[in-house]
């Protein structure tokens, strides 16, 4: 469950129907309809609220409004407690900034055209403040975004081609795989 802590308009459209989705099942929890979940850490914040229903509902909304913005159908009856105001649940800025390298690293991979909307910065949905402070407590770290910011990433060893590039070491073992494949064919080939 990625109960994503950004501001909606910075998720890209996995993202965005995925919490929107993981939000209805956590409202499910909160209010006692399910007996899976129930001890999930992104729950927690929601719970640690006066009224954990109306917390998760503005929650919901706010995901609404951005999928209405974008033209999505999202069924705002889904949304047990609406319209009632509550405060925001404190957030920290580095769970903040974790979870925007974290959404920056999965979009480089589903949808690279949407690292211009994230690069920009870190921004959190309505439903939270931002208060200094560590990574939150429930977060289940990923190392692809636990990189402190300004850290250097680890390089990937390379090895050089017959035509002196550099490859990855990966896509050379893959290479020679694939190399390996094609003259065993050419064998059986000639020997039929």
């Amino acid at each position: 469950m990625r109960l994503w802590s950004l501001d909606p308009a910075l998720l890209d459209r996995a993202a965005l129907i995925a919490c929107w989705r993981e939000g209805l099942l956590a409202q499910k929890v909160l209010a006692g309809l399910t007996k899976g979940y129930t001890k999930h850490p992104q729950l927690e914040r929601f719970r640690a609220t006066p009224n954990p229903p109306a917390a998760i509902g503005h929650f919901l909304e706010s995901l609404y409004i951005e999928a209405t913005a974008r033209g999505y159908n999202f069924d705002v009856t889904r949304i047990t407690v609406r319209g009632v105001p509550v405060p925001p649940i404190p957030l920290h800025q580095d769970q903040l900034q974790y979870e925007h390298d974290w959404l920056v690293t999965k979009v480089r991979k589903r949808q690279p055209d949407w690292l211009d909307v994230l690069g920009g910065g870190p921004r959190a949905a309505r439903s939270f403040t931002v208060v200094p402070g560590a990574v939150e407590s429930w977060e289940r770290i990923k190392e692809a975004a636990a990189k402190p910011k300004g850290a250097s990433r680890p390089k990937s060893r390379s090895v050089k081609t017959e035509q002196g590039a550099k490859r990855p070491r990966e896509l050379q073992d893959e290479v020679t795989t694939l190399r390996v494949t094609r003259a065993r064919a050419k064998l059986e080939i000639k020997t039929e």
